[in-house]
């Protein structure tokens, strides 16, 4: 009885003992996950969080920390583009996500020259019904297990099509097999930890190991990996030599081939169409970076030499072979092997998706069928020509696919030309850009592995421009859309409105959100009268929001151009925010009067201490100023003569640009006319409009161009080359059309 009574007892007891002893740790764990949430520990690491600001608190941005999640062997991790949709979406709403790597997200350039960019504004355009939002998730040194893991997440945010354009990092990226940031070669072990990461905990532990990894490396081989001298791409590379066909290659191919698999499997199950498109690089001008033996395959140093040997006896289509292969067969994985491009059309086949056949658009502008450093700046990321032939292939698919529409308005299609041409881009762009390729190039892999990198050691800016391009470089915190406002900052000191206001598009072409960039640019296109063009971009920012400035001047140019039925919305808003403005309450009562709104605007009377409007007045009554409606009359003129000139009615153009020459004489009309002029032949007519146009504004290159060539004309050789010479130094090794420089040493 005594001993059943014990045994009795201790049943309880143990079972308590083991619950406590299982619970435990769970309930420390637990807690310690609490905890770290509280403390928000890695941050906010989804791919969309709510916009930072008040007035786009009703957007979705893509988080700036989401590249936590892939790197923790690097100081600095890269984020994708700052791009925006709206939370609610509306009913003419069409949302396109673009999944990709760095050529994806615009590298070497800022945010204004990515191809998504680019394709946004175009689509825009042609469908100006439509609120179309182009948003890019692209970050540099990812592969295809980040766009595998966005997905699920660009699929709950209501996509109408996802576009990807990757594969070049699908080695080397995070998660790669040839990647410092690597978890292994086994997939199943990269799905687990895309589903534990989600944790805090998971975080934390492996933030530890990171920095255990880190220390182990720089004790064993003074660490590369967290070298400030070398680029990402340098640092990101564990596993140098890959040889085609090998079985480290395989594995990547088989890795690339499946989770671009499971993309498209998601988003069939969604019914969201996708567009996957073919991968480019420069084969024609990147010597392989590493060339072993593969195989049977000839080294790829020697398919190189006989690729070029080809190319130079003139057998382009052979010497394309050999060039494809000889980068397919560097052992260095920085380049997409034509393989990747045949999974890329086998599985679009597999789940009915369009390819864009980016290679044939490419090679279609490239010599002989060759890419290479005309449109390539090292050996894959495109320059301002490439990007804008990326837009316009992805464009054309998404036409011939019938995305958006079944029929596309043709009138509306412009070519890539026309936005090549008139892009919010700037001088600031290109130098950037090249200094960027310029520091990539003295670090490996176009110099010996762990060899600091010199490139800036002997560099000296020349320009304000350059100096800015230098900061971009090495401050994390100064972006490329910063420098663009420092450098409009720069020309207004100087009175150079035309140059700032062109530094504010390219800024708000950068994040077309942000309304003060836009604010800036009115500013300026109004200083040198440009009005219509202000009143251009400001129906542009109408697409973001508005406030109290930015509703006046639109009210106020509106009422100016005789749209008073527009134009009382914009003002009555800005009287609501502004209610004691004067001036905008004498310009809302004359709209009102226009509109023949005669309480309102006897109302508005009242409120300004004035005698109200007569309720029918015989004439219109102007609601500007006379020094406002010419500034109006000026703009209307110079407009109607673009018109003719863009008509090749240079005659009426000469007469509109007199007109307003003769109500404002500015450096605009003196430029015109005298090239007007000239073209017709009065060549001394000319030269004296031309020359004062240059006197007043001695930066356009245009003008000074112009006139070099209406003096070499008049054989006055002199003035010519006091000019050239100015032209050189606006702008170095300058495109020569006229041949401007062979005329002037032939004269006498």
């Amino acid at each position: 009885m005594n001993r059943t009574s014990v045994t009795t007892n201790e049943t309880p007891k143990k079972r308590i003992f083991t619950i406590l002893l299982i619970a435990t740790p769970i309930v420390l764990l637990l807690a310690l996950e609490i905890m770290l949430r509280i403390f928000n520990y890695g941050g906010n690491q989804a791919l969309f969080v709510t916009g930072p600001e008040k007035q786009i608190s009703h957007y979705w941005m893509c988080g700036q920390e989401v590249g936590k999640r892939y790197f923790f062997m690097q100081n600095s991790k890269p984020s994708p583009p700052k791009d925006l949709f709206l939370k609610q979406k509306p009913a003419n709403g069409y949302r396109i996500f673009v999944l990709g790597e760095s050529t994806t997200a615009g590298f070497p350039y800022g945010y204004n020259l990515m191809f998504p960019r680019i394709l946004n504004f175009r689509l825009n355009d042609i469908f100006p019904e439509k609120q179309i939002e182009v948003v890019n998730t692209s970050m540099s040194a990812v592969n295809s297990y980040t766009l595998l893991d966005f997905t699920d997440e660009i699929l709950a945010k209501q996509p109408d099509a996802l576009l990807i354009y990757a594969g070049h990092n699908e080695f080397y990226g995070a998660l790669g097999i040839g990647s410092t940031e690597s978890l292994g070669k086994n997939p199943r072990v990269i799905y687990a930890y895309l589903k534990l990461r989600r944790f805090k905990i998971f975080l934390l532990v492996r933030d530890v190991v990171g920095l255990l990894r880190k220390g182990v490396t720089q004790i064993s081989s003074g660490s590369t990996e967290v070298d400030p001298s070398n680029t990402l791409m340098a640092r990101i590379v564990a596993e140098q030599t890959i040889p085609y066909k090998s079985k480290l290659y395989e594995l990547g191919i088989k890795q690339y081939r499946e989770n671009l698999r499971r993309i498209m499997r998601k988003a069939q199950q969604k019914g969201v169409p996708v567009v996957l498109s073919e991968l480019v690089s420069n084969i024609s001008d990147q010597p392989p970076f590493i060339s072993v033996p593969a195989d049977s395959f000839p080294t790829a140093a020697h398919a190189y030499e006989i690729g070029k040997k080809l190319a130079a006896q003139g057998q382009y289509q052979d010497a394309k072979t050999a060039l494809t292969l000889a980068k397919d067969l560097d052992a260095l994985r920085f380049r997409a092997t034509e393989e990747m491009n045949e999974i890329i059309h086998q599985v679009a086949q597999e789940f009915n998706a369009p390819v864009v056949p980016m290679k044939d658009y490419f090679e279609a502008e490239s010599e002989h069928g060759l890419i290479g450093k005309k449109l390539i700046l090292e050996h894959l990321h495109p320059n301002v020509q490439g990007y804008f032939i990326m837009a316009d292939a992805f464009l054309h698919t998404m036409k011939d696919a019938h995305f958006i529409s079944p029929q596309w308005p043709e009138a509306r299609i412009l070519p890539k030309s026309y936005y090549q041409q008139n892009w919010g881009m700037t001088e600031l762009d290109t130098v950037s850009a090249n200094l960027d390729i310029f520091y990539l190039k003295g670090g490996w892999p176009f110099k010996p592995k762990n060899q600091p990198n010199h490139a800036l050691e002997d560099y000296v800016p020349s320009t304000k421009a350059e100096s800015l391009a230098v900061n971009i470089l090495i401050n994390d915190n100064y972006s490329p859309v910063v420098g663009h406002v420092d450098m409009a900052k720069y020309f207004e000191k100087k009175g150079k409105y035309e140059q700032a206001y062109q530094e504010y598009k390219a800024a708000y072409y950068s994040i077309p959100s942000e309304l003060e960039f836009y604010k800036g640019a009115v500013e300026n296109l109004l200083k040198i009268n440009a009005t219509g063009q202000a009143l251009a971009v400001l129906k542009m920012a109408q697409r973001y929001g508005h406030d109290a400035v930015t509703d006046k001047w639109m009210g106020s140019l509106l009422a100016a151009d005789g749209q008073f039925a527009e134009a009382a919305p914009f003002l009555e808003r800005a009287l609501e925010a502004s209610p004691e403005d004067k001036p905008l309450m004498r310009n809302l009562m004359r709209v009102y009067e226009h509109l023949q709104m005669s309480d309102k605007a006897t109302a508005m009377a009242a409120k300004l201490g004035v005698e109200p409007p007569s309720a029918a007045p015989t004439a219109s009554p102007n609601p500007m100023t006379e020094e406002g409606q010419k500034s109006i009359t000026y703009m209307l003129l110079t407009q109607k003569a673009q018109e003719f000139i863009q008509q090749k009615n240079y005659g009426a153009a000469l007469t509109f640009m007199r007109n307003a020459h003769g109500i404002n004489s500015t450096p605009y009309t003196y430029k015109w006319i005298g090239m007007l002029e000239a073209g017709k032949g009065n060549l001394d007519e000319g030269v004296i409009f031309l020359a004062k146009a240059h006197e007043l504004w001695p930066d356009d290159f245009e003008t000074a161009y112009n006139l070099c060539n209406v003096y070499i004309k008049l054989g006055r050789r002199s003035e010519a080359e006091t000019v050239i010479n100015q032209m050189e130094q606006l702008r170095p090794n300058f495109k020569d059309p006229q041949n401007l420089r062979g005329r002037i040493r032939e004269m006498p």
